[in-house]
Order: C-alpha cells, then sequence, then structure tokens
C-alpha cells in the first residue's frame, strides 16, 4: 500500500475563482493572485494532525499485512519442504496449493479493501481542512479585490506559474487569515520572512 501525503490530495482541489462575467472594454482589468496550497498547508495545524493520523492508520494496515504475509510465506516453505521430503501424498498436495492460492488471495483482497478505507478516511480527515483553506480564500480574494487566486505549484513542486508579480504572491496573507504567525515562515523563494518589528 503506498503512502499518501495529506498536501498531496488537498492541491489538487480547487481554489477560489469567484464567477465573473466576461470582460468588457469599460470594465477593470482582472485581478489575478497566486499562492502556494503546499506550503500553507505544511504549516497548517490541522494538516498536521491529519498526516500524522494516516500515517499511524497505514502503520496498523501495514503491520496487519506483514503478518499475513508472513504467515502464507510460512504454509509456502512447510509445503516445500515437505513435498522435497516426500511426505505428502498428491491428495494433501493438493490440499496445501489450494491453501496457499487462498490464502495469496486473501492477502490481495485485503489489499485493496485497505486501500479504499485508506481513501475513504483520508477523504473524511480532510473535508473540513479543505473547506477551511477555501473560506479563507474565498475571503481573502474579496477583500483584496481578486477575481482569481491560483496555486503556483502541484503537489510534486511542479510549478504551474513560472512568473508572476511578487506583490501578487498571497501566501503570506493567506498564513495570517489562517491564524499562522508568519514570521518564523520560510518563503518559497527560501528567503525567511523578515522578523515582526518589537512592539514601541
Amino acid at each position: 500500500m503506498r503512502s499518501m501525503r495529506v498536501v498531496g490530495v488537498l492541491i489538487l482541489f480547487s481554489c477560489s475563482q469567484p464567477q465573473v462575467s466576461p470582460a468588457q472594454p469599460s470594465q477593470k482589468p482582472l485581478r489575478i493572485g497566486y499562492t502556494n496550497l503546499e506550503l500553507v498547508l505544511s504549516y497548517l495545524p490541522e494538516a498536521q494532525q491529519v498526516e500524522q493520523q494516516l500515517r499511524t492508520y497505514e502503520r496498523k494496515i501495514l503491520e496487519q499485512l506483514n503478518i499475513k504475509q508472513g504467515y502464507l510465506q510460512t504454509k509456502v516453505e512447510e509445503y516445500t519442504e515437505l513435498k522435497q521430503q516426500g511426505k505428502l501424498t498428491a491428495a494433501q498436495e493438493e490440499e496445501r496449493r489450494k491453501e496457499i492460492m487462498r490464502l495469496d488471495e486473501e492477502i490481495k483482497k485485503f489489499q485493496e479493501e485497505s486501500e479504499q478505507n485508506y481513501l475513504k478516511k483520508k477523504a473524511e480527515l480532510l473535508q473540513p481542512i479543505i473547506e477551511k483553506l477555501q473560506k479563507a480564500i474565498d475571503e481573502l480574494a474579496a477583500a483584496e479585490g481578486y477575481d482569481y487566486i491560483l496555486n503556483n505549484s502541484n503537489a510534486t513542486g511542479v510549478a504551474f506559474i513560472l512568473h508572476g508579480p511578487k506583490e501578487h504572491d498571497v501566501t503570506e496573507k493567506l498564513l495570517k487569515k489562517l491564524g499562522i504567525d508568519t514570521s518564523k515562515i520560510q518563503r518559497p523563494d527560501s528567503t525567511p520572512a523578515p522578523a515582526a518589528s518589537p512592539k514601541k
């Protein structure tokens, strides 16, 4: 069962894209902002908690799978040894082969069901985070006058936006709206955010 990261899923959901009428010559130009959802999610406590829960859940499934596979391996070794020693009748040999095939099928079924259950659990855990993040993006877009806010990278870190004005990067504003202290945040360009000025 392959491991799946929380961030990978959340990057796939659509960012704020309010419905707008087709631009007319008299209307103001579209205002487009962008953010790095992967970075935002890496600092969101709820996302970190969900990732931990999913790792624990997956670890338990893998432990069960290892037990089943270990039992199957034992049965295969027993069958091989007894057959080599000539201690099995034709009927016993057939019976053991059927048992090994049955155990193998059970393991495959367990893997499939575990994958489905994992995806279902992940979707349930992520739903509140998706809603919270979407609400924050919508509110930020409305407050800052953005018609669109795009995500500048996907789950693998490949950039969708190769160039954009720095002033339209709303990542820090989004983090603040989500209640995250941005004074120690590592920005996408790898330059630390400036420390908050001391209050006088």
